[in-house]
């Protein structure tokens, strides 16, 4: 078993105690993360080397045994402050250091998140017939020319992948469409998803019959996937002027 000192490398990487070999997490390969049998992780914080056994993470000191972590029980990293905040993935992760964590497809358990930064997709495009927002792009869709006609708004993954693929029952997702208006003022007249209608649940009951001229309308969607292909949307429109 291996001994911890302070010529140990520095936090942001794994040890795998089968091969003697650090790895960087920063553009480890899934592949070679999942096929580590003893692993250590070193805290971002210090330079104290933690080990997680599949159940609850120990300090590994200079003398003491490392428990082997298993291939495809999971592995968690923490930030070394504590319990919380804690990230659980099943398989494989791809991390950086500084609390840094990239994942995709995988899973946040209690997760603080400081600042996060969004992604909009911005476009000088005015709304009019359907307007196709792709979630696999962005949540947040800004189109900044006046809107020339009512249009229908269509929430997909992608024109190749429907909402309902990427979404689990139970599961839910935020989408937002900021509309500009110029003078005469247009609205959403129908939504879908995937290409298929939805009435969504109004904000006040009241389903939007007008566009606000000079402004700009957002419409905001919470949809929750409740059965295969079938979703209940909490919709809202917004002026801003």
């Amino acid at each position: 078993m291996p001994t911890f000192n302070t010529t140990d490398p520095k936090p942001g990487y794994v040890y795998d105690t089968a091969t003697d070999t650090w790895y960087p997490l920063q553009g480890i390969a899934s592949t070679t993360l999942d096929a580590l049998t003893d692993v250590v992780i070193t805290s971002p914080t210090t330079n104290q080397a933690l080990v997680y056994d599949g159940t609850s993470w120990v300090n590994a000191t200079e003398s003491g045994d490392i428990t082997a972590v298993t291939s495809g029980t999971g592995i968690s990293v923490t930030n070394g402050t504590g319990p919380i905040p804690t990230v659980a993935v099943d398989t494989a992760v791809v991390a950086t250091t500084n609390n840094t964590l990239t994942m995709t497809g995988k899973t946040l358990t209690q997760a603080i998140l400081l600042a996060p930064e969004e992604r909009w997709n911005v476009q000088a495009v005015a709304a009019t017939g359907t307007v196709n927002l792709d979630v696999n792009t962005a949540g947040i869709w800004y189109y900044t020319t006046s809107a020339t006609g009512n249009w229908t708004l269509n929430v997909r993954a992608s024109s190749g992948a429907s909402l309902d693929s990427i979404l689990a029952t139970g599961d839910s997702i935020t989408v937002v469409f900021f509309a500009t208006q110029g003078s005469p003022a247009y609205y959403q007249t129908a939504f879908q998803i995937d290409g298929n209608s939805v009435t969504p649940k109004w904000q006040n009951g009241t389903a939007p019959s007008a566009g606000n001229a000079n402004s700009i309308d957002i419409y905001s969607y919470t949809i929750i996937k409740t059965g295969s292909a079938t979703f209940t949307a909490f919709g809202s429109q917004t002026k801003f002027a």
